[in-house]
């Protein structure tokens, strides 16, 4: 359960949250479940609103039977109608078009009614739109005078912050007119997700891990971000980014900042955020040689993903025949300081691919020791393994001996199920990240620093790869062969995915909590 408090003893304070696009998908798969079970755990202030701004027609009536809903589909809970209610009556909804500065000041005459209870009026602007607005609803924000009345304002963002360095800069620029940095959360909802959090304490909380988490002891790392779904009704929007922007520059080098970064001086979100940033800036740059031996680039074709035929990319909507957008992305980064030279970053992402899966696989050097050399020709190395998703937990393999009169030796694993031993009641990666806006904690939010370096690294593999055709990998596959060869030809390869005992974990307890 989250405290009441944060950890420099913040209490949480009644606020207006006003989610713009809020009609949309984000809004109802996720913001307002989240929503829903802070209620449930008594961590919306009392006095606290949430006001909901879109551009469709709509009563408050008819908006909060459409957020129960919604609550009911995708929330993990059985919704409990005293709980309900008590949400309901926080939750209201304006109409307004995003460029309209009149919708603006009616929103400001709205705040005014709403927010009485209090002297200060607390708000957080939350940009649940699509990011060609961005601009307008900052400029309405400021025209109308709703950033500058009384009480604390934040304004939250959803990615992708930018299409590329360029566009970033111009974006932040135009928000920095209005807010202060410490005013702005960036949110890349991977970090929210508990286990990539459990990395910190994983680390530096336990004495056995962090004097081998170096060079001396570990080979390499690998990183997979794997979906086995299509881009879905999302055609339009994967045509302008493809996997390098929509995933490996915000998820996945935050994992390998997290991974990779030294101890913070404290755990403030200024001291976290600023190893994180040295991370970036230590991967050695890429050129354009590099690129084309450190990165592979694919699509998807038709084939078969759980038992069922699936179309090719370039068959789906509002995808063009002639695309040459990659699904799958892979490649190799060095990181340049004294804990990780010579110890290469692999990174692989892609839709269509066997199965969904997100992990980081920490893979140790062989044993130098000659005692054992004949038995274990055949024997994986000792591995670390985050698992952040689906079935969230840690693994440590190692070898043993099989039971019997010879000396057969096997790996082994040892599986700390997150789920088994927590119980169900886990904060959703939105529930964690609504509720430390609120308490003003920016530790598991992207600083502009951390999105300026990675764009950086992004945009010159994104520039190398506009020559050239994107290979093409069967459906319900790992990948184009050519992300195997990245690997291999290093003398290593990709570690498949390995089910744990939370597999049968939920064969008995099932997915839905009643």
């Amino acid at each position: 359960m989250l405290s009441r408090r944060n950890k420099m003893g913040n209490k949480i304070e009644p606020c207006l949250i006003i989610i713009f696009g809020a009609t949309g998908d984000l809004t109802n798969r996720k913001l307002l479940p989240a929503f829903y079970k802070l209620e449930f755990e008594n961590l919306l202030h009392k006095d606290s609103k949430i006001i909901a701004f879109a551009r469709k027609e709509k009563s408050n009536e008819q908006f909060r039977k459409e957020a129960l809903k919604a609550i009911n589909t995708f929330s993990k809970f059985k919704v409990d109608n005293k709980v309900w209610k008590k949400l309901e009556n926080k939750i209201f909804y304006h109409q307004s078009e995003f460029q309209d500065i009149k919708g603006f000041n009616r929103l400001k005459e709205l705040i005014k009614k709403i927010c009485t209870k209090t002297t200060s009026c607390n708000k957080v602007f939350y940009l649940s739109a699509p990011p060609g607005f961005f601009g307008p609803i900052i400029s309405n924000l400021k025209k109308s005078g709703l950033t500058a009345s009384s009480g604390w304002s934040r304004v939250v963002f959803e990615k992708p912050f930018g299409h590329d360095l360029k566009s970033a800069k111009k974006l932040n620029e135009s928000i920095k007119k209005v807010f202060k940095e410490k005013q702005i959360y960036r949110i890349d909802h991977y970090v929210g997700k508990e286990l990539v959090q459990n990395l910190l304490v994983l680390r530096f909380a336990n004495s056995i891990f962090e004097p081998i988490w170096n060079k001396k002891y570990i080979d390499h790392v690998q990183i997979t971000v794997a979906e086995d779904i299509g881009v879905e009704t999302r055609g339009n929007y994967y045509e302008k980014s493809g996997a390098l922007r929509d995933i490996i520059q915000n998820h996945m080098l935050q994992l390998v900042a997290l991974t990779a970064m030294e101890p913070p001086v404290t755990l403030d979100a200024e001291d976290i955020r600023e190893e994180k940033v040295k991370v970036l800036r230590s991967i050695r740059p890429l050129t354009t040689k590099d690129i084309g031996k450190m990165t592979v680039r694919g699509q998807y074709g038709s084939g078969v993903v759980n038992d069922k035929k699936v179309k090719a990319y370039h068959d789906e909507d509002k995808v063009s025949k002639k695309s040459n957008t990659e699904t799958f992305a892979a490649l190799k980064l060095n990181i340049d300081n004294s804990r990780w030279s010579d110890v290469p970053f692999y990174l692989r992402t892609g839709k269509r691919l066997k199965e969904r899966v997100a992990e980081i696989t920490i893979v140790f050097k062989q044993n130098s020791g000659i005692l054992f050399n004949e038995h274990v020709k055949n024997i994986e190395p000792n591995m670390l393994i985050v698992r952040i998703q689906p079935e969230e937990g840690i693994s440590l393999q190692f070898s043993a001996k099989v039971p019997g009169k010879k000396m057969i030796i096997d790996n082994v694993r040892m599986d700390f199920c997150h789920e088994c031993k927590f119980g169900p009641n886990t904060p959703d990666a939105y529930e964690r990240l609504l509720y430390d806006i609120m308490i003003g904690d920016q530790t598991l939010f992207t600083s502009w620093e951390m999105v300026e370096h990675s764009w950086k690294i992004v945009d010159k593999i994104a520039k190398a790869w506009k020559k050239g055709k994107v290979a093409s990998y069967a459906a319900g596959s790992w990948g184009p062969k050519n992300a195997d060869a990245l690997i291999e030809k290093d003398k290593r390869k990709w570690y498949a995915p390995q089910k744990t005992i939370y597999s049968t974990f939920l064969q008995n307890n099932g997915n839905k909590i009643q």
